[in-house]
């Protein structure tokens, strides 16, 4: 299996949004946040900070205080920064200097932002704003702290989930500096912007500040500005996932920091260029990497790497090299060196034992602060690595366990001089898991218990279910199942508390999702169902993970948490909304197939099991779709689809029979989701000669309202070849059968545009809308997208142009009305993407249609009418008929009267609402 190499000082401070806002501070705040790999430093930052010293004058001892407190903040000692400012800012009350006090409130909020203090930051934050309105800001100085005080604001307001707060402080904050001429903090406050456009789902919005932002800095003359913000702007796309754009913005700025010789400025952008080639190679190893799960979130065995994936990773390290050879910041140095370690690591390369004893030497050598703290730890996980590695091929280890151990206990005492409680629970943490590893578990699990408590105190969530899943490992290597089951389901308790929290960070939080956050689900789910017969209870919590599972994985998929989920039960959906439908729950775990199924108005699920290995499930799998899509293909294609139905459907059949079943929902787990369930076949009969089925990404997800009697259909695509993709002739025959059925309105080839599409469905409330044209589903959201005449629609510009719709005349709520029914007949999962279909789910959920009909491989064949019109006739001519069935028949009719082989007839699949 193929695994991801983290970087681990990037991923351990990555995992919560409160850490994400780009330019906060290096364009436009005094102070300056670590996000990322690359230090806290800015010379642009230390020039806004003396123009205000210097214009709102202070007495010499307050004004050290200030520096003080930045001093300890840009070092990370930030409780000592804390106690500088509140210093500062009660000696600037008591002389009744309101414009300072609040210039020192809002610092102080910033950093309390940091200990995780959020009340006491809240609180901070308002009295500084108060203060400032109070005192009617109309100087440069005080409107450039007023503007200061509004961007802290934001970035608290996004930490704390209000997103549309938070957008609304940062635009207040980029008028006021473009009031003031502050070029830089107006760039600042607009990046800014695009962090909450993209929480709250605006990705086109998004791209609109993005390309001013860029104009902006292009219409700068060369400086140190421009340097730091391309480079900025750079590392804000990397962390968007546009890879591509960040590598440009970044070579650029790299060029300028080398042309003006400024070495620091050099070697911060070869780090972050770095970081941008080491996110191409992850989205290359995620394409091509098998969705196993990891039971460890420490997994030093990377497997064979691609050779697009070693390119990536090799020229990252050589950036972090250069940028190491080049840095003038000790801790910069560190972090070049560290990257670079973890990546030649994944290569199967090394540093010699002498490199390593000076970079352990260098580390050493630093004054301790919160990035010393993981720069130790993330050296250490390195060595356990390379000490795992070197007692397979029997070298001699300079570092064994204790020296490693050493080295963690170091990192631990360095956090708590620090006063540090968030750092010093991320090395307990990580000394519990080296002896995890090393099976002391009791040690292990007292350091883990230290660790989750002091998260708890400090309410870091994002490290407390790191501990709880580990506090849960531990239990079960010790026999308490019981205890075990009730920390993982802690675990997953705070996964779902963090939903805003775990995306919208960066492309490679994909891989951390399935290595870290996937486990979590899976393990609890293999223990609630691990006896021979679980408990209905078990039952019930183990299902609620699963739809838990496929909301998490939906959100990491858009990097945001904007799916909706209905409050409706799950068993209400089933009793209330069609009595005559099943729903089926498949998770393949490790050992085994766990199929829950909830049966109509009967409160007891049901359950079985088929022991197979995860990698012969997967083997199946991966045949069965091969074969699907040969068109020439027969005795072994079905033998393959008949093991599938064995596992899921025949241990129910009877039960199927025994409760007058017409229908089947699936929701689908893994690589089951790039199987078209229509075409599982038990020896006789493919199943949607008896059943209709649909798919669901999670029930709570569902809006269940059954469809319409309005009827009439927006319907474009494309039949001319485009941007290097084929022509689709049969398109033309396609839109001719559908409107010999149904009322509707055509666009085609140069009348296909984004903005046709956007203005029609605007305009008129269209039930349906009907696009063939080429797509492409991916478990990369920038690149599952449909093709029009003028270029690609990403997924999430797609849920825009869908959802600009105006309320229906004559409706009492005067809210648009949603598409019932979306159809995009020409579009294919991508070629060897194990998760591809998770593309298809996210375009159901995010496009606003409550029924998404959609093609999982491309069929350009006269079939493909053939069967669109057969389904709308069903629909226009039966009106009590459900989606579902009217697809069964019309995949029948080709199945009867055109092609048996389910090449024709099963990629169409519905999604969403099958009423």
């Amino acid at each position: 299996m193929q695994k991801k190499a983290r970087l681990y000082f990037y991923t351990s401070q990555m995992w919560r949004r409160r850490l994400q806002i780009v330019l906060l501070v290096m364009l436009g705040l005094i102070f300056t946040l670590s996000f990322h790999i690359l230090p806290a430093e800015s010379k642009l930052t230390q020039f806004s900070e003396q123009s205000i010293r210097e214009k709102v004058s202070a007495p010499t001892n307050i004004e050290q205080l200030i520096q003080q407190g930045r001093t300890f903040y840009q070092t990370e000692k930030f409780t000592q920064a804390a106690e500088s400012l509140q210093r500062a800012a009660q000696i600037y009350e008591s002389q009744g200097d309101e414009l300072n006090q609040a210039l020192a409130l809002s610092y102080l909020s910033l950093t309390q932002q940091k200990l995780g203090l959020w009340n006491q930051a809240k609180a901070t934050i308002s009295s500084s704003l108060e203060l400032l309105t109070q005192t009617k800001p109309s100087t440069k100085e005080a409107k450039q702290i007023l503007a200061l005080a509004l961007n802290t604001q934001g970035s608290l307001q996004l930490a704390l989930g209000q997103a549309e707060l938070a957008l609304e402080s940062w635009q207040q904050a980029a008028k006021t500096y473009t009031q003031i001429g502050d070029t830089a903090g107006h760039i600042g406050s607009l990046i800014n912007q695009t962090t909450a456009l993209e929480s709250l789902g605006f990705s086109t919005r998004m791209m609109k500040i993005w390309q001013q932002v860029e104009q902006n800095l292009q219409a700068q003359p060369d400086s140190l500005l421009k340097v730091l913000g391309l480079r900025s702007l750079g590392n804000t796309l990397r962390v968007r996932g546009d890879l591509e754009k960040s590598q440009q913005l970044l070579e650029q700025s790299l060029a300028m920091a080398q042309n003006m010789k400024l070495p620091q400025e050099e070697s911060a952008t070869l780090l972050s260029l770095g970081n941008t080639l080491y996110s191409f190679g992850n989205k290359s190893l995620q394409r091509d990497a098998n969705s196993e799960e990891n039971p460890l979130p420490l997994d030093c065995n990377h497997g064979a790497i691609s050779e697009n994936g070693k390119t990536y990773y090799q020229k990252a390290a050589d950036l972090y090299y250069k940028s190491a050879s080049k840095s003038t910041s000790a801790i910069a140095k560190i972090q070049a060196q560290l990257n670079r370690l973890t990546v030649l690591l994944s290569l199967g390369q090394n540093l010699s034992n002498k490199e390593l004893e000076l970079l352990q030497s260098n580390l050493a050598e630093l004054t301790p602060n919160r990035a010393v703290v993981y720069a130790q730890v993330n050296f250490a996980r390195s060595l356990v690595c390379i000490n795992e590695a070197n007692q397979k091929t029997k070298e001699n280890s300079t570092f064994n366990v204790d020296k490693i151990s050493q080295i963690l206990t170091k990192a631990v005492q360095q956090a708590q001089d620090l006063q540090d409680q968030r750092s010093e629970s991320y090395a307990l943490g990580n000394l519990g898991q080296l002896y995890e590893q090393t099976k002391q578990l009791s040690l292990a699990q007292q350091y883990t218990e230290q660790a989750l408590n002091l998260s708890q105190v400090i309410d870091a969530s994002d490290i407390a279910f790191q501990w709880q899943w580990q506090l849960g490992r531990l239990l079960l290597a010790q026999g308490n199942s019981q205890a075990a089951v009730a920390a993982y389901t802690e675990a997953v308790t705070t996964l779902k508390s963090l939903r805003t929290d775990l995306v919208s960070l960066n492309p490679d939080i994909q891989f951390d999702l399935r290595d870290r956050v996937e486990p979590v689900y899976r393990q609890l789910v293999g223990l609630l169902l691990q006896a021979e017969k679980p408990s209905q209870k078990n039952l019930k919590q183990a299902r609620d993970v699963i739809e838990a599972l496929q909301l998490a994985q939906l959100d990491n998929f858009f990097r945001d948490a904007c799916s909706i989920v209905q409050p409706t039960s799950i068993d209400e959906v089933v009793d209330n909304a069609n009595p005559a439908t099943a729903v089926i729950y498949p998770i393949i775990l490790a050992d085994r197939v766990e199929v829950i199924v909830k049966l109509p108005r009967i409160e007891q699920l049901h359950h079985y099991r088929t022991y197979k290995p995860k990698t012969e499930v997967e083997t199946v799998l991966e045949q069965l779709q091969k074969k699907l899509k040969q068109r020439y293909t027969f005795s072994d294609r079905q033998a393959l689809s008949q093991q599938v139905y064995n596992w899921l459907i025949e241990p129910l059949e009877a039960d199927l029979v025994q409760s007058q079943i017409k229908t089947l929902v699936f929701v689908l787990d893994g690589s089951l989701r790039n199987i078209p369930m229509a075409a599982l076949y038990n020896g006789k009969q493919y199943l949607i000669e008896n059943y209709s089925v649909a798919l669901s990404p999670g029930l709570q997800l569902l809006e269940p309202k059954s469809k319409p009697k309005r009827f009439e259909a927006l319907i474009g695509g494309l039949t001319q070849s485009r941007f290097g993709f084929s022509s689709l002739p049969n398109v033309a025959d396609e839109f001719k059968e559908i409107q010999a059925v149904i009322p509707s309105k055509e666009f085609i080839n140069q009348a296909f545009t984004n903005k046709t599409i956007e203005k029609e469905v605007s305009s008129l409330s269209y039930p349906v809308v009907h696009l063939a044209t080429h797509g492409k589903f991916s478990s990369q959201q920038e690149d599952t997208f449909i093709l029009t005449w003028n270029g690609k629609i990403n997924v999430k510009e797609l849920r825009e142009v869908l959802q600009t719709r105006e309320p229906v005349v004559g409706r009492a709520s005067q809210v648009p009305s949603p598409i019932e029914l979306l159809v995009l007949s020409a579009c294919e999962t991508a070629t060897g993407d194990k998760r591809a279909a998770l593309g298809l789910a996210g375009v159901a959920v995010r496009s606003g249609a409550r029924t998404t009909l959609a093609s999982l491989w491309q069929v350009d064949d006269k079939s493909t009418a053939m069967l669109m019109r057969e389904f709308y006739r069903q629909l226009k001519n039966n009106p009590a008929l459900s989606k579902s069935e009217a697809l069964r028949r019309a995949q029948e009719f080709i199945f009867q009267n055109y092609q048996e082989h389910p090449f024709y007839w099963a990629p169409y699949v519905l999604v969403g609402n099958w009423l």
